[in-house]
């Protein structure tokens, strides 16, 4: 047992560093990285196997029986909220190859420190101008700014991997300020009344697809709802299977925070 803990140990380690290699970041990205969430699980299961091998017992069994009721109770409330929540994110609203959007919303989803999209918003980029070749009545805003610690705005560079796949670089807006989920669906909407010379109520009622990988969809669904996108769909794209297992963990987990800010305070709110 305790080898096997080890083991699973160096594994959650190296998991942490095989993440930060593929998508290199500047030093105060990295430091700051979601990911060490591995590092720490595995530092932790290295930690109690020692601990059972030096001292001959688990090192649960130091802990007095209601600290450890309490922490049961709490692990299984924990358990029981990641798998509704995950539920719900295996369940997002999809856009069918027939419908037309007028508007198609491509979210960023990263770059690196030399200005590089990773290969997960690649995806996301493809299965954007593959629709919108598909569509070619559709306006396309590209948005994603300059993320913490990162140099480059990731829109810029998103709008360049559209137009070598096709799409005409007229069709596309370039929204490049936001930081966030909330604010890129804020400034598109924003983007899109300035270029239509319409009203909020106006663009916030057109068939709007949005773009991003698919365990990112349901959350930015809810998103765009609560602001007031009535009429909104997603088209998920893929993402490498080295991510699948930490982007589903930080999906849960932001989503539960998703849900205990709109409890909280009711926010986002309506654009109108």
């Amino acid at each position: 047992m305790n080898i096997i803990l080890i083991i699973l140990g160096i594994l959650s380690i190296s998991y942490d560093f095989i993440l930060i290699i593929i998508n290199p970041g500047t030093f105060l990205d990295i430091v700051s990285s979601f990911t060490h969430i591995w590092l720490v699980l595995g530092g932790y299961l290295i930690f109690v196997s020692i601990y059972r091998i030096r001292t001959g017992h688990s090192f649960w069994s130091i802990w007095k029986k209601w600290v450890k009721l309490t922490l049961v109770s709490l692990v299984s409330v924990a358990s029981v909220i990641a798998v509704i929540n995950l539920c719900l994110i295996l369940n997002p609203a999809i856009v069918s190859s027939n419908e037309s959007a007028e508007h198609v919303i491509l979210l960023g989803g990263g770059i690196d420190k030399d200005g590089k999209l990773p290969e997960s918003v690649i995806s996301r980029v493809e299965k954007a101008a593959e629709y919108l070749n598909q569509h070619p009545d559709s306006i396309c805003v590209v948005t994603g700014g300059t993320l913490k610690w990162l140099p480059y705005p990731e829109a810029p560079e998103l709008k360049n991997q559209l137009v070598k796949r096709g799409v005409a670089a007229e069709r596309i807006l370039v929204e490049d300020q936001a930081k966030d989920t909330i604010q890129n669906f804020q400034y598109s909407c924003k983007m899109l009344e300035e270029f239509k010379g319409e009203s909020t109520e106006e663009i916030l009622n057109a068939p709007t697809a949005v773009v991003t990988s698919r365990y990112h969809l349901r959350r930015s669904e809810r998103l765009a709802r609560r602001m007031g996108f009535k009429n909104i769909k997603g088209i998920p794209a893929g993402c490498p299977a080295i991510y699948v297992l930490h982007s589903y963990v930080r999906e849960i987990c932001a989503y539960v925070k998703l849900n205990v800010r709109i409890l909280v305070t009711g926010e986002p709110r309506s654009l109108l």
